[in-house]
């Protein structure tokens, strides 16, 4: 009897075993869906309330991409950082017309479907936001939608697979600006949540996996105004237990009126 008992435990904990490792696997697959799905966020990269109404800002991000351990089981996925260290995303940001002590402000961004370094991503991003910024100090709102549909070698150098990605969030900043002659700068901080959803599909079987998940965002950056024309923005991005990178910006300030 004591025999057959541990022999039944013995099978117990070989099947929870056995289905602990399928779900790690699982949860490695998983993870990588959320990791490039990431890289599409929008986050800020700018500090709340720095466009003026009617005030233009034209540029362009680069995404850094970390080192990505594309292990899942006995096998190695290619991931992003195989094929590039950082990408480009334009960027374009308007300050909209708000009651005294507030600014609002709207942006979009987009990435072409060109192929570069084996990747094709089709991607766009729009965004909204509102500060109340009576002085030097200022707390901002913002909303932000993205979707992309991205094509790379994933699972076969061979064959392309492809992430749909959409994503969606709110985050909260604030920062406080400082002058210095002909230049300013404001160091800031955020904090939000983003839902993510993915959907990977290997092309050599039609397998699909699916991801959603409700992610924490936080953000720290710093943003240098020379010359009240030419911006610069650098920024870290942390999402607790899945990505952490830095994004920078480069951008040219105009008016129009």
């Amino acid at each position: 009897m004591r025999s057959a008992r541990l022999g039944v435990l013995v099978l117990v904990f070989a099947c929870a075993a056995g289905a602990a490792h399928a779900q790690t696997m699982v949860d490695q697959q998983l993870r990588l869906i959320d990791i490039h799905n990431l890289l599409l966020e929008l986050p800020p990269v700018q500090a709340p309330a720095a466009l003026r109404p009617l005030q233009v800002g034209l540029g362009v991000e680069a995404i850094t991409v970390p080192p990505i351990d594309g292990a899942t089981g006995s096998k190695r996925q290619i991931t992003a950082s195989d094929h590039t260290p950082l990408f480009p995303r334009p960027r374009l940001m308007i300050g909209l017309p708000a009651p005294e002590g507030f600014r609002a402000f709207a942006g979009i961004a987009y990435i072409p479907p060109v192929t570069i370094a084996d990747v094709n991503t089709d991607y766009g991003a729009v965004e909204a936001g509102i500060a109340y910024a009576p002085g030097p100090l200022a707390v901002a709102l913002r909303g932000h939608v993205a979707h992309a549909f991205s094509k790379s070698p994933v699972t076969d150098p061979l064959t392309k697979d492809t992430l749909e990605t959409f994503l969606y969030g709110a985050d909260v900043t604030a920062g406080r600006g400082f002058e210095a002659g002909w230049a300013s700068f404001t160091p800031y901080a955020g904090l939000g949540v983003t839902h993510l959803h993915g959907r990977f599909r290997v092309t050599s079987d039609g397998v699909v996996l699916t991801s959603d998940a409700a992610v924490l965002a936080l953000q720290a950056g710093l943003r240098l105004l020379v010359s009240q024309r030419w911006e610069a923005a650098v920024e870290l991005d942390a999402y607790p237990g899945r990505l952490i990178h830095p994004n920078f910006r480069l951008a040219y300030l105009f008016d129009l009126r």
